[in-house]
């Protein structure tokens, strides 16, 4: 099962590179990295368990803890235990809490049958190293009736014990034929075979898993609507910035006093924040409102006021301060304004003044509301006033709450506000 989950985070780690390499996104580094650190803690166990395979011999004792007394007495019984001398010990390359694991090749003289060299893999304990060198005679137990694999005995009966230490016929057998296991996964022990299948199916699932996120671009590459040096310049810095810009841009959009009800909330947050509805002006632009009203119901100075991101700032006294006769006409009720006629206003003043395209690059546009004096009127109205700047000419156009076209002047010669306004001269 590791190893399947091996070549799975292998198939993930190789997907993500070549998705790097390609794109150029350097967002792929955040799966690559992490499939790399786990790869290199899968790796090391699978070489640890691969090492293991075999250790104790073919008894499937695992990791050479021996046999318990009551398999020892059954070999005993059966003839399944010899005497072997070791001709060489060498160590795999593979520690287990610091214990070697080590190949050793011996002679065994069973007393049943021929002599036969074996190789036996064993977790060898540090204090055990001196027992285990060449030409020193261990006790074995095989599997089966010889030839078989062995699993060396480290705590053998005494009378096993007496044997290795004067038995003289498996010291003088230098040479045996060599046992060679049979390929049969039955009786063959270490790891379970997997079909190589399996691990192809692990790193395809590995490589579909990770390049998930990349399903729309590897179809919008398939159908053409977009192409590798685009997807790279998206990952590049400037495509990122230029992407950035472009949400903040939308967001701004999105947040804008002249789109929904964004207006009506701003000025009910004023409201909120005032304790009363009664304003002199109220500007809007961007995604902000400015406004001018009593410092606190019934006040008779007025303070500014700024609305921005749902938050109601008070920036001080206004510079310009009403006699206290005079402030009752200015007031106006900022909660009987209907405000999402603004967005209209703002396209018909660009038709009025033949100035459909502002300039881009100058101001924002504003809609101002206060009451004031309207020529060719006797009486002060309360007003919408909205600027279009151009890149050559700009224009003003004054409406009622209502929409009506109060009075115009500027913009591109021609217009209707500009013969307006050239009218009365």
């Amino acid at each position: 099962m590791i190893r399947i989950l091996l070549c799975v985070v292998l198939g993930a780690a190789l997907a993500g590179t070549v998705a790097w390499i390609v794109s150029g996104d350097d967002a792929w580094s955040g799966l690559v990295i992490p499939c790399a650190i786990v790869f290199s803690f899968l790796l090391p166990l699978v070489l640890v368990f691969r090492a293991m395979a075999g250790v104790g011999g073919g008894l499937g004792l695992g990791l050479g803890t021996g046999l318990t007394p009551e398999e020892l007495q059954r070999a005993d019984a059966e003839g399944r235990l010899a005497l072997g001398r070791v001709k060489a010990i060498s160590r795999t390359g593979t520690s287990i809490n610091d214990q070697p694991v080590c190949d050793l090749d011996l002679v065994v003289v069973p007393r049943f049958g021929q002599p036969f060299e074996v190789r036996t893999r064993r977790l060898v304990d540090l204090v055990e190293i001196p027992r285990l060198q060449p030409e020193s005679v261990v006790v074995v137990a095989l599997s089966s009736p010889a030839p078989s694999p062995v699993t060396i005995v480290m705590d053998p009966p005494d009378d096993w014990v007496l044997q290795a230490q004067s038995d003289d016929d498996v010291r003088k057998t230098r040479s045996a034929p060599p046992f060679i296991p049979q390929a049969d996964a039955k009786a063959r022990p270490g790891l379970r075979r997997i079909p190589p299948v399996l691990y192809v199916v692990g790193l395809v699932v590995g490589a579909a898993l990770a390049l998930i996120p990349a399903y729309p671009t590897i179809g919008a590459l398939a159908s053409g609507e977009t192409t590798l040096d685009d997807v790279r310049y998206a990952s590049s810095w400037e495509g990122k910035a230029e992407a950035e810009q472009r949400a903040e841009d939308e967001a701004d959009a999105a947040a804008s006093m002249f789109v929904d009800d964004n207006a009506s909330r701003a000025v009910q947050l004023l409201i909120e924040e005032l304790g009363s509805s009664q304003v002199t002006r109220l500007a809007f632009w961007a995604t902000n409102l400015s406004a001018e009203a009593p410092s606190s119901p019934g006040a008779p100075t007025l303070d500014n006021f700024f609305v921005s991101g749902g938050e109601v700032e008070r920036s001080g006294a206004s510079g310009s301060q009403p006699e206290p006769a005079e402030l009752e006409a200015v007031l106006f009720d900022a909660a009987s304004i209907d405000y999402s006629i603004m967005p209209a206003l703002i396209a018909e003043a660009k038709e009025l003044s033949g100035l459909p395209e502002p300039d881009a690059d100058g101001p924002d546009q504003w809609v101002y509301l206060a009451v004031q004096h309207v020529s060719g009127y006797d009486e002060r109205l309360l007003t919408f006033d909205v600027p279009v700047d151009g890149e050559y000419y700009d224009a003003w156009v004054t409406f009622s709450p209502t929409g009506e076209v109060l009075d115009m002047r500027g913009g591109a010669p021609g217009s209707a506000s500009y013969e307006a306004e050239h009218a009365t001269d």
